[in-house]
């Protein structure tokens, strides 16, 4: 694995991000999420100064073009400075670190995204989030052969310990997947582009083999969702071209592997049909959380506990070391309500943006598709993933860019 690792670190993290500062000026927003991508997939990038000091300097330099950016989102200044103040009361700043830079990176970008977009047609916007997409899912694929050829998974993920395996990524690093499927899926339908086409089947079957229950459905979601694009009367029979094209891949797929019966094996390993809903811990936390600050007043409602420590800091440890997996309770235990009333009006502001722009078919399927990625990922978390936060906001204001006269080839 170590070859693979340092091709992942030199070329795809320090060499695209190289490329992004020299050749992509503003367009640089878009590969941030593979630039989080390759940093998941390698672990750690050693050392971590030049992590967070190019990912910081390519956000820098978006500023700098954009100074005014704030006043597209007052609410996320208003978190940036909230959370900076909660900092100051934080015990361990080496742990909640790589959380901390992620989030402060975050509600930046989703201010920036506006402004971005605003200087750029939908066709640029869309061309550049493909590109990105399609890295993701290469990188994503690759990563997968490789680690199975090496037996390589150290976390373990569900027991699993033979057929496809993917490394380091683990958990919510997965969240990526579904909208990074989403857009490369739309632009092989859209511009009858094939190769795209097949490259989303592939990886439906890789994230089918995950048993991340919300990436698959969510995946699936935005192949039902991209067919829809299509639906209408100048293009309805391309949707029979294209589900042929799918079914055959599918089918070539599935013949030619034991997809299968490793898929019923990794099922029965996770135990899926012992866990009923009311006993998932993901919404035990509310309950826990009440207690906490209404009941037994723990800690402050407003102010929360403390940003990122939440692991055994919370229900007098019902839940042991575990930390607080939705976002809703984790911004509540972090920063208490004032956190999420900032965090919920900056998001709310982001897709009223993009709502108020939408004025095509195309757009609409777009926040459809965003919607109901946000919502089951707030539920299931989490917002710290930064690499599928930031691309779900880079696809939904995808709107806000500048328009141009609909043509016969290009309206959708």
């Amino acid at each position: 694995m170590t070859p693979f690792f340092l091709f992942l670190q030199f070329v795809c993290f320090y060499g695209l991000g190289i490329y992004v500062i020299l050749k992509k000026n503003e367009r640089g927003i878009f590969y941030l999420p593979v630039l989080f991508f390759v940093e998941k997939i390698v672990g750690v990038l050693s050392p971590a100064f030049l992590y967070y000091g190019l990912i910081s300097f390519i956000i820098v330099l978006q500023i700098v073009r954009n100074s005014s950016f704030f006043k597209n989102n007052i609410f996320s200044f208003l978190l940036i400075i909230y959370f900076f103040a909660l900092l100051t009361q934080s015990e361990n700043l080496t742990l909640i670190r790589p959380f901390f830079f992620s989030v402060i990176w975050l509600f930046l970008l989703i201010a920036l995204i506006p402004s971005i977009y605003a200087k750029f047609t939908r066709e640029e916007v869309f061309k550049e989030l493909c590109n990105a997409c399609f890295l993701i899912l290469i990188l994503f694929i690759a990563n997968a052969l490789v680690s199975t050829v090496y037996k390589f998974s150290p976390m373990g993920m569900y027991g699993i310990t033979k057929g496809v395996m993917y490394g380091n990524l683990w958990a919510a690093a997965f969240n990526t997947l579904s909208t990074a499927l989403f857009v490369v899926f739309l632009k092989g339908i859209t511009e009858r582009k094939h190769m795209y086409v097949i490259l989303s089947v592939v990886s439906l079957f890789f994230i089918m083999l995950t048993l991340r229950r919300t990436v698959m459905a969510l995946s699936a979601f935005g192949i039902v969702v991209g067919m829809l694009t299509l639906m209408t009367q100048k293009k309805a029979k391309m949707v029979f071209v294209m589900m042929g094209l799918v079914v055959v891949t599918g089918f070539v797929i599935y013949s030619n592997t034991n997809f299968l019966q490793e898929f019923n094996e990794r099922v029965e390993l996770r135990k899926l049909d012992d866990r009923a809903l009311a006993e998932e811990k993901r919404f035990i936390e509310y309950d826990l959380l009440y207690a906490d600050m209404f009941v037994y007043n723990a800690y402050s409602p407003w102010f929360g506990f403390g940003l990122f420590n939440s692991a055994g800091n919370y229900g007098n440890g019902f839940l042991g070391d575990r930390s607080l997996h939705g976002d809703i309770p984790n911004l509540l235990h972090s920063s208490g309500i004032i956190g999420v009333l900032l965090y919920l009006l900056m998001v709310g502001t982001a897709f009223a943006q993009s709502i108020k722009a939408a004025n095509r078919y195309f757009d609409k399927l777009l926040i459809l598709f965003c919607t109901g990625s946000f919502l089951v990922y707030t539920v299931t978390g989490r917002y710290t993933e930064i690499a599928s936060t930031l691309l779900l906001f880079l696809v939904l204001m995808m709107p806000l860019a500048k328009d141009e006269p609909p043509t016969e080839e290009t309206e959708v």
